[in-house]
């Protein structure tokens, strides 16, 4: 026999009929609304994406310092811009590991937050070192006069970024399905939500004789295509269901 104490205010009500007993994990959070849960994540991708804003204009900062891009470059100065770029990347993903998890823990009390985080530093690490590895080729190999279109550089990155964003989810949901059901419209969204990564295409209407104001015009693009990516990944953080 057990008694149900339910609260009215400062005071209970006891009863003495059988209750049926329902376990609730200490993590679960039941006081946040759909409405509060996508205003939290937004608000992460949103600082994620500050980081990245700031990292990146740093980097940009230090590759001025160092005279590159310059072929002349030594080895030394390409060394310390390549290992800026991974340290940059590592850090950006690891807040935003940090930040999406902590959303994703309220939302799934049996999520491994430790894990989500490492995932991220990972990826961080290995996007890290494919930017340095692009920028360094870039820097040794000489310049065409291309003049591609706003509209085929957009479609590109769409299709590329919804390859990666898929990828992308596919880690994610292997690390998903330890705490929710039906992970696969994960994987969906997350391939729509990188093909945002075609907003970079208007990069290309950036161009000016102040290279600095044109780096933070570019990471502002950066920082406004995360925070897209982030509203498109709401309903698959909503649609999340708990074993």
């Amino acid at each position: 026999m057990l008694r149900r104490i339910t609260s009215f205010g400062n005071g209970a009500l006891v009863s003495n009929h059988s209750e049926r007993v329902v376990s609730i994990p200490e993590s679960a959070d039941l006081t946040h609304s759909p409405t509060d849960m996508s205003v939290d994540w937004i608000r992460a991708n949103a600082v994620a994406a500050l980081v990245s804003f700031v990292l990146g204009v740093a980097t940009f900062g230090l590759r001025q310092m160092l005279g590159l891009p310059d072929p002349e470059a030594g080895a030394f100065a390409r060394g310390v811009q390549g290992l800026a770029e991974v340290i940059a990347a590592v850090a950006g993903f690891t807040v935003y590991g940090v930040r999406t998890g902590a959303v994703l823990q309220r939302k799934l009390p049996r999520f491994p937050p430790l894990t989500w985080q490492t995932l991220h530093i990972l990826m961080g690490l290995g996007v890290g070192i494919v930017v340095a590895s692009l920028e360094l080729q870039a820097e040794s190999t000489p310049r065409e006069n291309l003049t591609p279109s706003i509209l085929s550089i957009a479609v590109g990155g769409m299709m590329i970024g919804a390859f990666m964003g898929a990828a992308a989810g596919a880690l994610q949901a292997l690390v998903l399905r330890k705490a929710a059901r039906e992970v696969g419209d994960w994987i969906r969204w997350s391939a729509l939500a990188g093909t945002t990564l075609g907003g970079y295409a208007l990069a290309l209407g950036i161009g000016s004789d102040q290279p600095l104001r044109d780096e933070v015009l570019i990471q502002l693009l950066g920082f406004a295509i995360a925070i897209a990516a982030g509203i498109v990944m709401l309903p698959a953080l909503l649609r999340l269901r708990p074993h």
